[in-house]
């Protein structure tokens, strides 16, 4: 089964204290059995500074729906998701392939 890749779009209340609190709730969730990697992205948008992508990645969608439901019960996750003023998109995603390269 193919690698799944779970993207969420936040906006975060205050990027400079929202910092820390992701890097230890990343180190935490991180340490879960079949999360692959957590990674950030921020926006290039000057006029948009509080927009993050936060990308998670699992191994196949059976494992990436047991998981995640976890992100939202341990403390440290808990106190990431409290920085967060407003959830823009989360979905799951694996990689398109085109028929023309099958």
């Amino acid at each position: 089964m193919a690698e799944i890749t779970e993207i969420f779009v936040l906006k975060m209340k205050d990027p400079a204290r929202a910092d820390a609190i992701r890097e230890r709730a990343r180190e935490d969730f991180t340490q879960l059995e079949g999360v692959t990697s957590w990674k950030t992205y921020v926006t290039t948008n000057p006029d948009r500074p509080t927009l993050f992508a936060e990308i998670y990645t699992f191994p196949n969608h059976e494992t990436a729906k047991k998981v995640t439901p976890q992100f939202g019960e341990r403390e440290l996750t808990k106190a990431f998701v409290d920085e967060i003023e407003e959830f823009v998109v989360g979905q799951y995603f694996t990689e398109y392939v085109s028929t023309e390269r099958r």
